[in-house]
């Protein structure tokens, strides 16, 4: 099943309700085919999970790249639930599904315009997980309230970009190789070190990306003194 997009229409009103995208919402549910196999589930990589735990429900969170955002995005989603992705007209499906993102189960608002605010704070209460484009400068009262709201939802929102306030900020930090010497041979292993902070001291999860036929290792946690 295709990702479904939600469009705007000009002369509507400055955004849908949070009635209407429900109702949307429950049509495109009872579409989708009804299967829960195990095997449609993608795994978690080891250490992403580490930092899925950190975002936490009824927040804002601030992601530095759109390849780990949208990552956190399939991670977090709980099994069966729908999510949304706002503001990224040039999102590659495949691209999507690679990382993680179960794109039969995800709305897509490609252009929120000028109601950015009002769409995401809709969606954000009508699904449990919303990945947005940071629209650029938030007056702080503007991210108050959607704050407000997200916490009413308990919904999670990841933003790709800055945020003002925001609960966790998630950045990648470096990528390691294993397997090459000098400049010569294959790439056998690696890993990302993604940098999570959320108050106190920020936190480093090493996720392996394991080469073929690779065991993959358990997640290095690492405490960063505080600055």
């Amino acid at each position: 099943m295709a990702s479904t997009r939600l469009e705007r229409r000009a002369g509507d009103d400055r955004t849908a309700t949070v009635d209407a995208l429900r109702e949307r919402l429950r049509s495109m549910q009872q579409a989708a085919p009804q299967h829960t196999a195990p095997d449609l589930v993608e795994p978690i990589p080891a250490g992403l999970d580490e930092v899925v735990r950190r975002l936490r429900s009824g927040a804002a969170h601030s992601i530095e790249s759109r390849s780990l955002a949208l990552a956190c995005l399939g991670a977090a989603m709980p099994r069966g639930a729908w999510g949304a992705i706002v503001g990224m007209p040039d999102l590659g499906l495949e691209a999507a599904r690679d990382l993680g993102v179960p794109m039969d189960r995800v709305a897509l608002v490609p252009h929120p315009g000028r109601s950015w605010l009002d769409v995401v704070a809709s969606l954000a209460e009508a699904m449990p997980v919303v990945l947005a484009v940071s629209p650029g400068r938030v007056a702080p009262t503007e991210a108050a309230r959607l704050a407000a709201r997200l916490r009413q939802a308990s919904s999670t929102l990841l933003i790709e970009g800055p945020w003002p306030n925001a609960a966790t900020v998630v950045r990648q930090v470096r990528a390691e190789w294993q397997g090459l010497a000098d400049g010569d041979g294959r790439i056998a292993a690696g890993s990302l070190v993604v940098e999570a902070a959320s108050g106190g001291a920020p936190r480093l999860a090493r996720i392996p990306i394991a080469g073929e036929g690779m065991p993959e290792r358990e997640p290095e946690l690492e405490e960063q003194p505080a600055a």
